[in-house]
């Protein structure tokens, strides 16, 4: 049993373990939530308008789909050149540098922007192609050109060649979606995976 003199040696000691604890829960609890650095976060989740699609197979997709889990929507289409594969591939990095940390990644969505040549099974396909949990959405024109309207990204055709062949122009920014279905951020070009998983991680709440 250790007597009064090593007590009151150890007491300064203890004291001082305990002020550097106190002190380190303080700052991991009271000190300011780190912000976004590249991802632009909307001041008030934005609510989306009801909406009915079709997943890759062929069940409707709907506003509860985006409920209980955080979403990424990319909106492109499968016969895009340049922009959709790229912009894909850069989230199924994004997606495996979060799941290989240990964090929680979102759920990713390809949403067509042309559905005439994109059905359930070319979308699907297309989404998987980069990443296996990726989901592929298509619709009636009217509803995808709605709901894209909705998430705020642009949309134009561009007349067919003699071939049948045509581009479409399309805003190429990710949808950052809540568990409440709400739009509550944006990630706008040049994309690199990197930024967008730590913006992620940052945006969904995960502190570790």
């Amino acid at each position: 049993m250790p007597d009064s003199r090593t007590i009151r040696l150890l007491l300064p000691a203890a004291a001082a373990l305990l002020v550097a604890a106190a002190f380190l829960v303080g700052y991991y609890f009271l000190a300011p939530a780190p912000e976004a650095e590249h991802a632009t976060v909307l001041p008030e989740p934005r609510e989306l308008p009801a909406f009915e699609l079709r997943d890759q197979h062929g069940e409707a997709w709907t506003g509860s789909d985006l409920e209980d889990q955080w979403h990424v929507l990319f909106f492109g289409f499968t016969h895009c050149p340049d922009v959709c594969p790229i912009t894909l591939g850069v989230l199924a990095n994004a997606v495996t540098r979060m799941d290989n940390a240990g964090h929680k990644s979102p759920r990713v969505v390809f949403v067509t922007v042309d559905p005439e040549r994109d059905d359930e099974q070319r979308v699907g396909e297309y989404a998987g192609y980069f990443h296996d949990a990726f989901i592929g959405v298509t619709g009636e024109r009217e509803q995808t050109d709605s709901f894209a309207r909705a998430a705020a990204i642009g949309v134009q055709r561009h007349p067919a060649d003699d071939a049948g062949d045509y581009l479409i122009d399309h805003t190429a920014s990710l949808v950052v979606v809540d568990p409440q279905g709400r739009i509550a951020a944006y990630f706008t070009p040049p994309l690199e995976p990197a930024a967008i998983a730590a913006d992620m991680r940052i945006i969904m709440g995960q502190r570790r």
